[in-house]
């Protein structure tokens, strides 16, 4: 017969040895973004359930292989058997602490991925457990059961996401106003030194404000993306709008490095701060929308000239077409103002200097050393070939009217060259354009010192001419504007009759329709319009 002494004793050791086993048992729900294994130091732990009408902590801690993944996050994803009832929240809190910090976990979501911010200081243990607010009472409802889902770790990010393929994904420091816009406001703690901001938002097509880092960026009609990237200091920011989707900021200490395009929206090209370019001379930047379509922005027009002038003869000057000129015989004459140039002409100009050992010039080096690594033109055992995309350009010493006019020129350009169904829709309409009106357009593209014997050069122009203001302020430019430049020299032939007030309203009329119709076929596919290739307004 066992005493009962001995029995105590026993039962002692079994419950002692049946702890230290659980202790080094691995969790049985996933663990992910490291190697290191997470083990449970109970059985309710290993399962990742709490009973909340009968609460007990679950203790985690990795093995001894863990470190922090650089900028990341511990994410948690959890659901409950019966969402808490209003008054067991009011009563208790889920509390998950790291250690040097606790977070309160969200109890008003059936089920939620929820990510805290981790640093070097976090060793790998973490619990989870129910407090009481004051002092604790028993609450009858049903019975709650917390359950995990997974473990991980991922990439820094404050913010939401009510789309998710599982569970909505929330992060801590994110609220909603009283008028129904949501705020993200990081506290300085959190965040790296000189931290820069990069923020997404998705949400349903309409119009959405974010009011961020001292300005005001206002969607347009069809925009259902809003895209900041890393360039402006990381301040609290405010979404307002109908049907977020999500709202996310990333925090980074350093921009990309130049000169690695800056994905951004147009119009964030043209308001960009010229204080944070990352290259005095010129910035750098892939159109957010259309990736393959690289944006760049120079400080003067002798810069541009230095990388893009001798390209322009080559590709579009009569009489200079197909070969590369020395400097010395283009220096006095005009370049263009802004450009825009298709992988297909872009490899052709490398290649021929390649092949015949021309002298380009170190500006010339480098735009050939980022189309190559952007994979726009590509080196094989032949020389150099096309690969994808499109560059266009303009610069900061054309006055901000001009620089918004040349953004939507060019821009429709960089779309014709990557888009076949725009290329016939724009060689379509210049087929069916009236005889006098092609008379006129093809004369004025001639005084520009375009080849005009090249078609696709043609529609190319007549196109973006059309497009590149308000179908508004089409009547006036085609109808006034342009024809005047031609009037007071032997191209005046080239023009219809003008009335009495000294305009030319069938050139008005036949114009202001092509802007419509182009302005109607560019809303339909991508949400743009004649007059603007942006989807932002910013103040």
């Amino acid at each position: 017969m066992i005493s009962f002494s001995l029995l105590r004793f026993l039962l002692f050791f079994l419950s002692i040895f049946s702890l230290s086993c659980a202790k080094e048992n691995p969790v049985h729900f996933s663990v992910m973004g490291t190697d290191a294994i997470l083990f449970a130091q109970s059985r309710a732990a290993q399962e990742g359930r709490l009973n909340l009408s009968k609460p007990q902590k679950l203790e985690y801690r990795f093995d001894d292989t863990f470190y922090v993944p650089p900028n990341s996050s511990l994410e948690i994803e959890y659901h409950f058997s019966v969402l808490p009832s209003q008054q067991k929240r009011e009563k208790y809190s889920l509390v998950l602490n790291t250690g040097a910090v606790s977070w309160e976990l969200p109890m008003d979501i059936h089920g939620i991925l929820y990510s805290i911010p981790v640093d070097d200081d976090f060793e790998g243990h973490f619990s989870i457990a129910l407090n009481s607010a004051g002092k604790s009472k028993k609450i009858d409802d049903e019975p709650v059961i917390f359950q995990i889902h997974s473990i991980g770790f991922y990439e820094q990010c404050f913010g939401f996401s009510s789309d998710s393929d599982t569970y909505p994904r929330y992060t801590p420091f994110v609220y909603r106003n009283d008028n129904g816009s949501y705020v993200i406001d990081v506290p300085a703690s959190f965040m790296p030194e000189k931290p820069l901001a990069e923020i997404e938002a998705v949400f349903s097509s309409g119009r959405n404000l974010l009011e961020f880092a001292g300005r005001r960026f206002e969607t347009l009609p069809g925009t259902e993306r809003i895209y900041i990237p890393p360039v402006y200091p990381a301040e609290p920011a405010i979404l307002s709008g109908d049907k977020i989707h999500s709202f996310w900021l990333n925090v980074h200490q350093i921009p990309a490095p130049f000169p690695e395009p800056i994905s951004a929206d147009p119009a964030l090209v043209i308001e960009w701060p010229k204080e944070n370019w990352r290259n005095s001379a010129y910035e750098i930047f892939r159109w957010e929308t259309f990736p393959s379509v690289l944006i760049f922005d120079y400080a003067d027009y002798a810069v541009q000239d230095r990388m893009l002038k001798r390209l322009a003869f080559f590709v579009e000057k009569a009489g200079f077409r197909g070969r590369l000129a020395r400097d010395a015989e283009i220096a006095a004459l005009h370049g263009w103002n802004a450009h825009d140039y298709r992988a297909e002409d872009l490899a052709r100009f490398f290649d021929a200097a390649r092949k015949t050992v021309f002298p380009l010039s170190d500006e010339e080096l480098e735009l050939e050393m980022i189309l190559l690594n952007e994979g726009i033109i590509r080196e094989s055992s032949g020389g150099i070939t096309a690969g994808a995309g499109a560059i266009i350009s303009i610069t900061r010493e054309s006055p901000d009217y001009l620089r918004y006019r040349f953004m939507v020129h060019e821009g429709f350009h960089g779309l014709f060259f990557i888009d076949e169904d725009f290329r016939d829709f724009s060689r379509r309409r210049w087929e069916q354009l009236s005889a006098p009106a092609k008379r006129f357009i093809v004369s004025f593209f001639d005084f520009q010192q375009y080849d005009t014997k090249d078609e696709y050069l043609l529609v190319n122009e007549f196109m973006a001419h059309v497009l590149q203001q308000t179908v508004s302020q089409a009547g006036d430019y085609f109808g006034r504007n342009l024809p005047s430049r031609l009037d007071s020299t032997w191209r005046q032939a080239h023009l219809p009759p003008k009335n009495a007030s000294g305009t030319w309203p069938s050139l008005a009329s036949a114009f202001t329709a092509e802007a419509e119709a182009f302005s109607v076929y560019v809303n339909q596919r991508w949400g743009l319009s004649a007059g603007r290739v942006w989807s932002l307004n910013i103040r």
